[in-house]
């Protein structure tokens, strides 16, 4: 019996040890600003947009369809780490009839806005030589 516990002891003492180095720690996580440059996520769901991107002097327009069918929503817009360029957000109704619009072109920590009596159709989003971390969200409120 002592002979299986001195075999056996070190072997796990090994493995524990190659378990513990063998760990990544700089894995970047989800929606981390460190990671991939000028490739935007979109999650979109019923009542529910999000994007965000970590721009270097990128140029694009992009609309999206908001799969929204309530009348309340908030828009949130978050821009960190600005360094150049300009973005503009605009919410088009169900009528395609622009409803809002922002521009941003420094930092902003959190923007908010609440929208009542229309349901969102689409948002638009523009960057012009936009370098920093940007992220919108619409969402249903209750």
């Amino acid at each position: 019996m002592k002979t299986n516990t001195i075999v056996i002891l070190p072997l796990l003492l090994i493995g524990l040890l190659i378990q513990i180095y063998s760990c990544r720690e700089n894995i970047i996580e989800p929606e981390n600003r460190k990671g991939t440059v000028n490739q935007p996520v979109l999650l979109s769901e019923v009542n529910s947009y999000i994007f965000f991107i970590n721009a270097k002097n990128i140029s694009v327009n992009i609309s999206n369809p908001a799969r929204f069918t309530a009348n309340t929503s908030k828009l949130v817009v978050k821009i960190i780490d600005y360094n150049s360029g300009y973005v503009t957000v605009r919410i088009l109704d169900k009528q395609n009839e622009e409803r809002f619009s922002y521009f941003g072109n420094n930092d902003e920590l959190f923007f908010s806005n609440p929208f009542t009596g229309w349901v969102p159709g689409s948002v638009s989003i523009r960057m012009v030589d936009f370098s920093g971390y940007l992220r919108v969200e619409l969402k249903r409120t209750f």
